[in-house]
């Protein structure tokens, strides 16, 4: 089993001042994590954009839909992370937090991140399969990256119920 502070560590190194312990870090730790997540697959949005573009000129319909799908819901699921509730959480206004709730939280982010990387790894092999002319796996990579994104969509909703049920 991977130890807490590895986690930790591990998510300091992609979002700068990553502590939840102290009270009035956790506030910046959402907000930087939540903008983490939306920063990164609006990248991911890029690169299927393009994607759809090129498919488009090559006449390859079925593509662009299946793309026209996932960046609509990459859309949505971005405006979600944007909108979600910020420091309604009790675990954001007590001193003192348990360290369940504190390794909980750590194993949301750690997991959306995850997910995250899979989504944003996704996306740039498809761009670079596109580049190279081989679309022939481009629709099956393209549900696996929505397949990754529901996922991905799941944690976050978790990880907000967690936070307000706290």
């Amino acid at each position: 089993m991977v130890s807490a502070s590895s986690v930790i560590e591990f998510l300091g190194k992609l979002i700068p001042g990553y502590d939840y312990r102290a009270k009035k870090n956790r506030l910046n730790t959402d907000r930087s994590v939540r903008d983490k997540l939306a920063r990164e697959l609006k990248k991911a949005a890029v690169n299927l954009k393009e994607v759809s573009d090129l498919a488009y000129r090559d006449g390859k319909r079925e593509i662009v839909d299946h793309i026209k799908d996932v960046l609509k819901a990459i859309d949505l699921f971005v405006v979600e992370i944007e909108d979600a509730p910020f420091g309604q959480s009790p675990l954001f206004k007590v001193d003192k937090v348990n360290d369940e709730d504190i390794d909980q939280m750590i194993q949301f982010d750690k997991a959306l991140v995850e997910q995250l990387e899979v989504i944003t790894k996704t996306s740039e092999l498809i761009y670079d399969h596109v580049l190279k002319g081989e679309t022939s796996d481009i629709i099956i990579q393209v549900r696996k990256l929505k397949k990754e994104l529901d996922g991905m969509k799941n944690t976050f909703t978790d990880r907000l119920d967690y936070f307000m049920k706290r």
